[in-house]
């Protein structure tokens, strides 16, 4: 087993702390109980898409989980990342607005014609 094995089934029992295996995969949720006494005892993995599902739902870093970094929580991005992410995002809104209205304009007259 590697050490980023290890590291990863050790960060998996810590992150459970006090609760079974079976209220983390609850918790988690579309994951077995089986499947994360198998990720702890660092016997299998997860899918990628399970891991990054992981990390989302329990609030963590994947560098953190998979022991290539010491910090747990990602940073939180700043206001103004966040603002800047949200003006980005109403621009394509709005590209994306206007394309719906010049595709209901040209089937509206479409419609028109005989």
């Amino acid at each position: 087993m590697s050490k980023k094995i290890t590291k990863f089934a050790e960060r998996l029992r810590a992150l459970r702390g006090m609760r079974s295996q079976l209220e983390m995969a609850a918790f988690v949720g579309g994951v077995t109980q089986a499947a994360w006494a198998q990720w702890e005892m660092g016997a299998r993995q997860p899918k990628l898409d399970v891991f990054a599902y992981l990390c989302e739902k329990l609030g963590v870093h994947a560098d953190w989980l998979l022991g290539l970094d010491d910090t747990p929580q990602p940073a939180k991005p700043t206001i103004d990342e966040q603002l800047a992410l949200l003006k980005a995002q109403l621009g394509e809104t709005s590209k994306s607005m206007e394309g719906i209205m010049e595709q209901i304009s040209r089937l509206e007259k479409e419609r028109e014609k005989p």
